[in-house]
């Protein structure tokens, strides 16, 4: 049991790391979907998004040796906001999208960030 709790921890702190580049990404990505579009946005948003969904895999299996008390998000607010980017995603709504990351997303990423050190 040891070993699984030791496995745990180690994929807590890669995702704490994977964490310190996605977060400045995202916000990267937030401003091109307000206007400073590039050609490869869509594919920028895409790995966001695969990177995300890695973290949110990651913490949903190693909740358990997760500091609790520093993520300030609730599971079930968390996982209303993934549906509405998901919706919004799909219809393509770069503003709604965008503060979405911002508002939900990202301070829970910034927390998961915190309860990884």
């Amino acid at each position: 049991m040891d070993h699984l709790q030791e496995e745990k921890k180690e994929a807590l702190k890669a995702a704490g790391e994977y964490l310190e580049k996605l977060i400045p990404g995202i916000g990267t990505l937030c401003g091109e979907l307000r206007g400073d579009r590039q050609p490869d946005t869509d594919e920028f948003q895409k790995q966001c998004i695969d990177g995300l969904n890695w973290v949110i895999e990651i913490y949903n299996r190693i909740t358990d040796v997760v500091d609790m008390e520093k993520i300030h998000t609730e599971k079930q607010e968390l996982n209303a906001s993934l549906m509405e980017l998901g919706a919004a995603i799909r219809d393509k709504e770069d503003e709604k999208i965008a503060r979405i990351l911002e508002e939900a997303v990202v301070p829970f990423l910034n927390d998961l960030k915190e309860a990884a050190r």
